[in-house]
């Protein structure tokens, strides 16, 4: 008997905007970010940020786009079907972090910042120049804004070898400007730790470690599936928690696919 595929429930009014790079083996990057969209039931468009040549196994060359067609990408979107909610991922240079941060700076629209910094296999994707432009420029428009580890300790000079250092990053970025922040710790004695910071208190959430090599995506999808759930019109905490939840699920049913770090299983993502 075939197995019964998940039906997705539509939100007419849940539109969700990336703003990424482009990952042709579809496991990260703008690609990534349209399929938990559409798991979602969210209505997802995106603008083109930089090319990646690559594949589960690493990534071979970057081409980053010009700020300005970066923009009328952007223009011609919002001049036509405003989004809900921005989801800002791998920008690629300065001149395009600074050029996006001129742009939303006028829009009433919430934006999530996952601040793409290094590939999943350690292929740098940005300068020390565009980092300083996130703390100046960028962060100060985020609603929330989700570093894992390495982003987290770039962005604020902070190393995160302590409790105390992490509440002290955490704060740093609130006072960069971010409403909220998703701070992706990683591994934790065996556990994979999240700590979620609304400018009064920091919360954990923690769910096991996994021993898997399906987890390429894994930043993506978790940011693109808060965006797609605030859309919806979900609440911050609510959006985070499940979004944490959904990718768990979807690194746990990851299929062997490709030769190096497999991409999740999008297709259970929403699925409870």
């Amino acid at each position: 008997m075939a197995k019964k595929q998940k039906s997705i429930t539509l939100f007419p009014k849940a539109i969700a905007l990336t703003i990424a790079g482009s990952d042709p083996s579809g496991g990260a990057g703008l690609q990534a970010d349209l399929k938990v969209f559409q798991q979602l039931g969210v209505y997802g468009m995106s603008v083109v940020t930089l090319i990646t040549v690559q594949n589960t196994q690493g990534v071979k060359r970057l081409e980053i786009l010009e700020p300005q067609l970066v923009l009328d990408q952007l223009e011609a979107i919002l001049t036509d079907i405003p989004p809900a909610m921005i989801k800002i991922g791998a920008l690629g240079s300065a001149a395009n972090v600074q050029a996006i941060a001129d742009r939303i700076s006028s829009l009433d629209v919430p934006v999530v910042v996952d601040p793409v910094m290094i590939s999943k296999h350690g292929h740098s994707l940005i300068d020390d120049e565009a980092v300083e432009l996130y703390r100046s420029k960028l962060l100060r428009h985020a609603y929330l804004v989700t570093p894992n580890r390495f982003e987290a300790e770039k962005l604020t000079g902070i190393s995160l070898d302590s409790q105390d250092n992490v509440a002290k990053a955490i704060h740093d970025m609130h006072q960069m400007g971010a409403r909220y922040v998703l701070l992706k710790l990683g591994d934790e004695d065996g556990k994979s730790m999240h700590v979620f910071g609304d400018g009064n208190a920091n919360v954990g959430h923690v769910v096991q470690r996994l021993k898997t090599h399906n987890t390429h995506g894994t930043g993506c999808a978790l940011s693109a599936a808060i965006t797609a759930r605030l859309s919806r019109g979900e609440k911050i905490q609510d959006s985070v928690n499940r979004s944490i939840e959904d990718v768990w699920q979807a690194i746990h049913a990851g299929q062997p696919l490709g030769k190096g770090h497999h991409p999740i299983e999008f297709r259970l993502i929403g699925a409870t």
